[in-house]
């Protein structure tokens, strides 16, 4: 890629923006550069790119790294090339990694770079979104990723709510991840991104109504609020029992693209991230009632009611939330509190009723 094409590359991510309805704050635009080299060095087709082609972009939630990502992803003309939710990735390519453990041949390393080639291929480029590392047993997981991916010669954008000394910040294990952390502050350019205006925050009639932000917070049940959201309770012959993972789960409803989880179900078991997305592939329209008073449910419950907004939030699924009515802005729970935050500014795109 030429510098004219550098500059081109820029330029489509303006208009793209443009098209939408937006206008590039400075916060925005100062990152686009560094996004424009990265494609550059995706395009160049050289086995090594150099040394700061990929980059980190972290920031607080809502200020247009996602887009960006998405933006950038779509304008650079890479036929091999990749986006995924950290998340999600992860956890496939640790599945992978560890489903032949304990039988007869086994080698970790080997299951590691299979895995790795399975989910990406031959691709040149990789976008990550919503990096992170949640604890201890991760910290070594994600550092050989990011080897793997580096000594692949793959040039890789990702973003984050972490600046990369803060990844997992817990004090007890975050020596674990200081490899992975010099991997990513010498190897990849690291821009914060944080115009100071959350965009997801903003309520001017502007914000789409699709996917996740066509959703609802109701803050009880009543027949008129229900009307306003066009939801119709379950009638009790539409439960269903449900295993998406190794913990077997009711739903009030579960048919034709919507499923009805009451929260003590849903939140107050062993729910975990891996069923909510198994789920959502059959289940584009999600309801959780019977939301208690943020003083009534212990933080895991919480925890796991954040979850689901993450995971529907990156699927594209609507979500509708009912009661949860002393809610003030201040999301529950122990997490960090980059991912309050997160979790906080996603919330904050539903359609208050009551």
């Amino acid at each position: 890629m030429t510098s004219a094409q550098l500059d081109h590359l820029i330029e489509a991510l303006i208009r793209q923006a443009e098209e939408a309805g937006m206008e590039l704050d400075a916060g925005q635009r100062a990152v686009l550069p560094a996004l424009a080299r990265a494609g550059r060095a995706a395009a160049g087709g050289s086995a090594e790119p150099a040394p700061g082609s990929s980059v980190y972009l972290w920031g607080p939630p809502g200020r247009g790294k996602t887009w960006l990502l998405d933006a950038f992803y779509a304008s650079v003309p890479v036929a091999r090339k990749r986006r995924l939710h950290f998340h999600d990735f992860f956890r496939e390519l640790h599945a992978r990694t560890f489903a032949g453990y304990g039988r007869p041949g086994y080698r970790q390393g080997s299951a590691f770079a299979d895995g790795l080639d399975a989910l990406l291929g031959d691709a040149r480029l990789l976008c990550f979104d919503e990096f992170h590392v949640n604890g201890p047993a991760d910290a070594a997981f994600v550092t050989r990723l990011l080897e793997q991916v580096l000594d692949r010669g793959i040039v890789l954008v990702a973003t984050s709510n972490y600046a990369p000394r803060e990844l997992l910040p817990d004090p007890m294990f975050h020596h674990l991840f200081e490899p992975g952390i010099e991997l990513i502050t010498k190897n990849l350019h690291v821009a914060a991104l944080d115009g100071g205006v959350d965009y997801r925050s903003l309520s001017d009639g502007r914000r789409r109504r699709s996917g996740f932000a066509s959703g609802h917070h109701l803050r009880h049940a009543g027949t008129d609020l229900l009307a306003a959201a066009g939801l119709r309770p379950p009638a009790a012959g539409e439960a269903r029992a449900l295993k998406p993972g190794t913990v077997p789960l009711t739903a009030d409803r579960a048919g034709h693209g919507q499923i009805w989880f009451r929260f003590a179900e849903l939140c107050g078991a062993r729910s975990a991230a891996s069923d909510y997305l198994a789920l959502a592939a059959e289940h584009p329209h999600w309801v959780v009632s019977a939301v208690p008073q943020t003083t009534d449910a212990g933080p895991d419950a919480w925890q796991r009611l954040g979850n689901l907004v993450d995971v529907l939030y990156d699927a594209g699924c609507r979500l509708d939330v009912i009661g949860f009515n002393d809610y003030d802005g201040v999301f529950p729970g122990n997490a960090h509190e980059a991912d309050l935050a997160r979790i906080r500014s996603r919330f904050g795109l539903l359609w208050v009723l009551g």
